[in-house]
């Protein structure tokens, strides 16, 4: 029998330190980033969990991504112990919770040697025809087709590239990556385009998509409803 007695993410609430552990798999961990903010500059680490029950997010930042970056492998799952529950930052909000996890000076990290009954990945995709009731500035997770890619252009000190993405609704939605999104990217038409934890952004009076560090973006995943889209578009 598990000695320790696991909490659910789905029951965590707002509190200044969680005193029962949760267990949940990494599902993706974004690289150490720099920020600036009202003068001041650091750098952060944003870290994916789930569970059986819901995914959260944790922030960390400054000397925290140094310490946890190097140990915190993606797909590997692990009991957290000792963390403070928020409402989640909307400069960094990537899922759908409220709520984000933050790591305090006491907070342990073990890996679990439990025979683990968590799901590897969670996908729940936003068709596309839906990004335009999207609240600005919310996490959106979709899959689309991508029929242009433009050049790389530089807008008020940052780079952005716009690539424009359409599903089986027909419903062309703007994705603009920035910065290192942009200038990395290696996608081409015709290929899938997974987004996970792109933010919807108003622009224009239209709702367009934004992916930079904290976006999860992958081009023709080996998954079920990339085949699917790419079935569709191969053979309308």
């Amino acid at each position: 029998m598990d000695p320790i007695e696991i909490s659910p993410i789905s029951t965590l609430n707002l509190t200044t330190c969680h005193s029962s552990p949760i267990r949940a798999r990494v599902t993706w961990k974004t690289e150490i980033t720099e920020w600036t903010r009202c003068g001041k500059k650091g750098t952060s680490l944003l870290i994916n969990l789930l569970d059986g029950s819901g995914e959260i997010t944790v922030a960390l930042f400054n000397y925290q991504c140094d310490t946890f970056f190097p140990i915190i492998e993606e797909g590997s799952v692990y009991n957290f112990f000792n963390f403070a529950v928020r409402e989640a930052d909307t400069d960094l909000k990537i899922l759908p919770n409220p709520l984000q996890i933050y790591f305090l000076d006491s907070t342990v990290l073990q890996q679990s040697t439990q025979n683990i009954q968590i799901p590897i990945i969670r996908n729940t995709f936003l068709p596309l025809s839906e990004v335009s009731k999207i609240p600005d500035r919310e996490p959106v997770d979709t899959i689309g087709i991508c029929t242009e890619v433009r050049d790389v252009d530089e807008r008020g000190g940052y780079y952005i590239r716009e690539i424009l993405l359409v599903d089986e609704e027909l419903q062309p939605v703007m994705l603009n990556l920035w910065e290192k999104a942009a200038r990395l990217f290696q996608g081409e038409v015709d290929d899938v385009i997974l987004l996970k934890g792109a933010r919807a952004q108003s622009n224009n009076n239209e709702i367009k998509l934004n992916a930079s560090w904290y976006t999860n973006v992958q081009i023709n995943p080996d998954i079920p409803e990339a085949i699917s889209l790419r079935d569709w578009y191969e053979n309308q």
